[in-house]
């Protein structure tokens, strides 16, 4: 079981940036284009809780990037876990544990399919 900080409640929501580069077209999604599985793997996987971080911070610096919101229940109902890891320049910042690896692959493209969107990325296409 990966590290789970059961102190953050399951209806909290969180927020990670999303590159211009990784999205993928999907004629289900509202504006036609999905975050791609790429932008959820890693060991290290950041995002901030949404109640804690304005939009205009976790987007400094990153200007083009687009917004993907989600729950944390969302991710533990992966198998998944959410551990709070301080940074100075993003309050609110967790690490999302436990997605690596092949097997976690169709997980990470199900949470691209079922994410929301706050902030379309720039269309750098």
């Amino acid at each position: 079981m990966p590290q789970d900080d059961k102190d953050i409640p399951d209806g909290t929501e969180l927020w990670r940036r999303i590159h211009p580069d990784f999205m993928a077209d999907d004629d289900s999604a509202p504006s036609g284009r999905r975050p791609s599985s790429g932008n959820f793997d890693g060991p290290e996987l950041s995002a901030v809780i949404a109640s804690e971080c304005l939009l205009e911070t976790l987007l400094k610096g990153h200007e083009t990037f687009g917004v993907a919101c989600f729950t944390v229940a969302e991710i533990r109902a992966f198998g998944w876990g959410v551990i709070r890891v301080p940074d100075p320049e993003l309050p609110g910042h967790v690490h999302i544990t436990g997605n690596t690896g092949k097997p976690n692959h169709k997980k990470r493209a199900a949470l691209g399919r079922s994410c929301r969107m706050i902030r379309n990325p720039a269309d750098l296409r």
